[in-house]
Order: structure tokens, then sequence, then C-alpha cells
């Protein structure tokens, strides 16, 4: 116990950019930095953000996340470096903003354990372990978040948010303003109002209308995406959760569902929560990517009764957070596509470094799969 006493003075009493540089180093070591397989497929959408490249129909749900792919040729960051680097610039915004959030709402001691507790979920690194679309929405949704007070501000973000991933978007959205109405009955009081989630999901809706007339415009001809894609390959995607369905559940949060089993403490609090959670899992025998999605649309959720909620935090003892902490800095990094856990990405980036440098390792010609 000498060494968790050793871990706990550390995360609460070392200068907290210590605790970030440690938290930043143990991630990069545990899940790596690589970039979703199908990135070049997006890259090819920033070309032109115009015209629709993809002859084949199962492709077309990439070119309904329109907003990345835009901003990308806007600034002319179209080349395959640095596509990479403009999605990888929003991944490292989404932490650092995260980090800035906790510090300025939350006492320095809640602030660190919400770092803590931060890290230990699954989406953390799924924007590194992926960088791809995801890091966008990540960072469009933590920034809806960062302004709780302003309904207009909510609207506009939504907007974004349903021109970069309508599904994603919703689902979080809406997930959210369920839970929350239920709370407010409750008179739970949290951070976010039930205006405030209704306003982000009205401009998600209106950012998915907004691409229909923009498609229509420039008569750029697109199937319904990611509901075509999912006609085709709904057996499969069954396939995989029945089979798989004990990992894939475990991943969502991975050890997060401790931090869940000491929120049942709540009583009848805690019941919105996990009511939407429920719902929303029940998106997983429909979903590729299941870590990711489910990570992803959790996180307004997560955020809003765990990371950015006091009334939670204040009673989060230092010691539980610090075994918390030290499980996950050993566990190995856990992580779903397709029904298969997969690993760090790390010894991948090491071995395409000393390839480059020296020519060390067989590394393929398009790297997008070796990892996985």
């Amino acid at each position: 116990m000498n060494a968790i006493t050793k871990i706990e003075k550390f995360i609460f009493e070392s200068a907290a950019w210590k605790l970030v540089l440690v938290i930043a180093l143990l991630t990069i070591f545990k899940t790596g930095v690589w970039y979703i397989p199908n990135l070049g497929a997006s890259q090819a959408i920033a070309q032109n953000p115009f015209t629709n490249p993809f002859p084949d129909p199962n492709a077309h749900y990439l070119f309904w996340s329109w907003l990345g792919p835009f901003l990308a040729w806007l600034i002319g960051a179209t080349g395959k470096w640095q596509f990479f680097a403009f999605h990888l610039f929003f991944s490292v915004a989404f932490t650092l903003l995260f980090i800035r959030v906790v510090f300025n709402s939350l006492p320095n001691d809640l602030a660190r354990s919400s770092l803590v507790l931060f890290s230990a979920l699954p989406v953390s690194a799924t924007a590194y372990f992926w960088v791809s679309s995801d890091s966008i929405t990540l960072f469009l949704m933590l920034l809806a978040l960062a302004f709780p007070g302003s309904l207009a501000f909510a609207l506009i973000i939504g907007i974004f948010l349903g021109m970069q991933h309508f599904e994603q978007g919703f689902f979080a959205a809406a997930g959210l303003l369920f839970a929350i109405a239920i709370s407010h009955k409750q008179n739970y009081v949290l951070r976010y109002s039930w205006k405030f989630c209704l306003a982000l999901l009205i401009g998600i809706i209106a950012g998915k209308f907004f691409l229909f007339g923009l498609f229509n415009h420039y008569s750029i001809d697109v199937n319904s995406g990611r509901m075509h894609w999912l006609r085709e390959h709904i057996h499969l995607l069954l396939n995989h959760f029945f089979f798989h369905f004990h990992y894939i559940i475990w991943s969502v949060l991975g050890l997060g569902w401790l931090v869940a089993l000491r929120f049942t403490d709540w009583g009848s609090k805690s019941v919105p929560f996990f009511l939407t959670l429920a719902g929303l899992c029940l998106l997983l025998p429909i979903s590729g990517d299941q870590t990711r999605v489910l990570a992803i649309i959790t996180f307004p959720l997560v955020a809003a009764y765990w990371l950015i909620n006091q009334d939670f935090l204040e009673k989060l003892t230092r010691r539980e957070i610090s075994l918390l902490f030290t499980a996950w800095a050993l566990m190995p990094w856990g992580w779903v596509w397709g029904g298969a856990p997969k690993w760090s990405a790390f010894p991948y980036d090491v071995a395409y470094i000393l390839h480059r440098i020296f020519g060390w390792f067989n590394v393929p010609a398009d790297p997008a799969l070796w990892p996985f």
C-alpha cells in the first residue's frame, strides 16, 4: 500500500503539468498514435468536397462527414501528411480543451480526479488510436459542453456537429437530453440544462438538413450513407456482437465500469444516467467499430454526470482515484473493432520510425491496416 500512497501523493500534490505529462506519456505508450484505415478515402473528399469521389455506394457514408474534409480543403491540408496532421491537431485540441475545462470549472483536487477518470475511459485515447474525423467530432462535443450557459453557442456547434457526423451527434445529444430531463424532474441539478441539450440537438438536425441542401445545390449524388451501409452489413454486425459481446460491452467504458459501480451509490439520482447508458448500448449490435462509436456517443453523458459533476467528484476519495490510476497504468489498451480486440499501436509507431530512418522492419507499402 506504500506504493499507492506515493501514487496518491503524486496525483494530488505534484505540479499539475507533471501529472498531465505522465498521463500523456502513459497514453502514448499504452495506445500509440495511428490513423483510421479509411482516412485516405476522407482525404479524397478533401481534394474536391463538392464532388462525390466514391463509385462504391458502400463508401458514400464517408461523404456525410463533410465538414472535416471541407475545412482541410479550405486551408489546403489535402496531402497525405497534411490531412493526418490536420486531424491530429483536433485530437490534441480535444485533450487540451478537456484539461482547461476541468481546471477552470473545478477545485484543483477535483480537476485532478476528473483528469484521472477521463484518462481511464477509452474515449480519451480513441482519437489518437484512430486519428480521424472523430477527432473533430469529439472536439466539437467538448467545445459545446465547455459553455453550458450559451444556448446560441450550443445551437451553432450543433450545426457543425450535424455536418461532421450526424448520427454520433444525434444520439449523443438525444441521450444527454433524455437523462438531463429526468434529472431535472428529480431536482438533481447538473451543469447542463435540458434547454442547452435541446438547443444542441436542434442544431445537429439543422446541420444535417444544411448538408441535404448543399448536396442538392451542387448536384452531388450521394445515397443515405450510413443507413445504406448498415442495410448491406447488418448480418455481419449482428454476428460480431453475438460471438464477442463480453469484450465489446467491457470496452465501452473499460475501467469506467468500476466508476459506474461507484455511481450506483447515488441511488435514484443515478437512474437517468444508467437508463440512458443502457439505451445507447443498444446500438452496439449494429455498430462496426463498437468501442469507437459507443465511447464517442456516451462522452457527453459521462462528462455531465461524472467528469464535470462536482457533486460526484467530491465523494470520490483520493485512495479510490489512486487505485483507478494504478489499474489504468497497468492494464493494456482494450479496444474493439469488428468484434475483435485490438492492441497498442505504439510498437508499430516505433517500427515505422525506425524503418524510415534506418530501413529496419518490413513495413507494408500501405501501412493503414498494419497494426490491426
